[in-house]
């Protein structure tokens, strides 16, 4: 009888799933070594161009982290070293998982399960700001089938915000989100004008150009 209604809850979920593994459990030799970005270099500019255009235009959820080689202000959570002394990852990422699941089944009424992790960035943010993504069942529903669900949740000791709980969209529900080029970069040496990132046209096959020249940066200033 159990095998039968687990196979029912996972109609519909692929075999293969990415799980919480060794690298989130603390291994060093799991951990990308990432190199510090410098604003004089290009290749640091590019690929911080093209982090910030896919995280926003997935809001968050979606980010290739293999191909980018320096440290930014978001990371994965499963494989960078550990952010608590008496915990490892992969268990803040459960924790926060299924906090989010439980305050969201409060909130709504739904009898979501958890079934399985599929990915979690994070940055700290007066707190511990996620962007999970996770496979989840409604038992609530009349044939209970596995999906995938994006979480962004906040959380500082009792306090938290959910701002985000949903069904992963569609890749054609994303298309309309519009991402807004990064803020100028400023350099450490006062003479030297700032870096100021241009949205770049579509036939230039990158989401964004960088300028330094710092022409534009009373206008990112002043807000427009």
């Amino acid at each position: 009888m159990a095998d039968s209604v687990l196979k029912e809850v996972n109609c519909g979920r692929p075999e293969k799933i990415p799980k919480l593994d060794k690298a989130c459990e603390g291994s060093k030799s799991s951990w990308k070594h990432l190199k510090l970005g410098n604003v004089e270099d290009d290749e640091y500019l590019r690929q911080y161009c093209l982090f910030h255009y896919e995280f926003h235009k997935s809001e968050g959820f979606t980010v290739d982290w293999e191909k980018y080689d320096y440290m930014f202000h978001i990371r994965p959570l499963e494989n960078s070293p550990p952010i608590s002394d008496i915990r490892t990852n992969a268990d803040v990422i459960r924790d926060v998982t299924l906090f989010a699941i439980e305050k969201h089944n409060e909130a709504h009424g739904s009898k979501l399960v958890f079934v399985e992790h599929v990915s979690a960035n994070f940055k700290f943010a007066n707190g511990l700001l996620c962007w999970l993504t996770f496979w989840a069942t409604d038992m609530a529903s009349s044939a209970p089938t596995s999906q995938i669900y994006q979480v962004e949740l906040w959380r500082r000791g009792k306090q938290f915000e959910i701002p985000i709980f949903r069904v992963k969209p569609k890749d054609e529900e994303m298309d309309d989100v519009e991402v807004k080029p990064p803020s100028p970069m400023p350099y450490d040496d006062y003479d030297k004008p700032p870096v100021v990132f241009v949205r770049a046209a579509p036939e230039d096959g990158v989401p964004f150009v960088f300028d330094r020249t710092g022409a534009l940066y009373d206008l990112y200033r002043s807000g427009l």
